[in-house]
């Protein structure tokens, strides 16, 4: 399980399309293209990341093994889509 309280920098955002079913929806991929090369902790990142995830019927969690920020989101249809958002060192 990953630290929330690290101290983290984030990068690699999601290119928005790259062999997704469907891209990754344009006020997510902005909000992630800003926090590139931002340092803070993964609690932070949640914190800002959560209300646009929200906003799309989505959330974000972190997984620590992997040591990415994942996306998830439902489309009225109720199909789910995933994205590994941000990664981050």
């Amino acid at each position: 399980m990953a630290n929330l309280k690290q101290k983290v920098e984030l990068y690699d955002p999601h290119p928005g399309f790259a062999g997704a079913a469907v891209p990754l929806p344009k006020s997510m991929k902005e909000f992630a293209d800003e926090l590139n090369g931002q340092q803070m902790t993964l609690e932070e990142a949640l914190e800002k990341l959560s209300p646009v995830a929200e906003d799309l019927g989505g959330a974000v969690q972190i997984v620590g093994k992997m040591k990415y920020i994942g996306f998830t989101y439902f489309e009225s249809s109720g199909r789910q889509h995933y994205f590994r958002l941000l990664r981050y060192k």
